[in-house]
């Protein structure tokens, strides 16, 4: 199983839900969820992924995107600025968060899936997109 796919697939799902949310009157944080959730397959990035793998990418996805709305909470950020926000000043919301924890494992790798679906020039997506040609 790829890990470039999920990834892309990620992104891809990402992507939607913000646009998604960017474009409702009401942006909340169970709106993205629910934008995942009821995601279809449809998209063209999602077509190669099995029914399992993409039910995974929905789930971490979901999961993923609630622990970020804690993380903001902590800091007075809502849904509004995380729509808004640039992938650096997330990653050093993160970074502050995860060196007040005991255990940064699950905030660092959130920060690095998050990071590589979110930058359009992250190695890890540049790399599958040579795969492709």
């Amino acid at each position: 199983m790829s890990q470039h796919k999920m990834l892309h697939a990620y992104r891809t799902l990402l992507d939607f839900a913000m646009r998604t949310a960017i474009s409702a009157e009401n942006a909340t944080w169970s709106l993205l969820g629910k934008t995942i959730e009821k995601a279809e397959q449809v998209d063209h990035d999602l077509e190669e992924l099995t029914e399992k793998e993409f039910k995974q990418v929905q789930e971490d996805l979901q999961a993923d995107l609630m622990q970020t709305a804690e993380y903001l909470a902590d800091v007075e950020k809502g849904i509004d600025e995380f729509l808004d926000m640039d992938l650096p000043v997330l990653e050093q919301i993160l970074i502050d968060k995860a060196l007040s924890l005991a255990d940064p494992t699950e905030i660092t790798v959130l920060r690095f899936r998050l990071a590589a679906a979110m930058d359009e020039n992250h190695p890890i997506l540049q790399e599958a997109h040579q795969h492709k040609h």
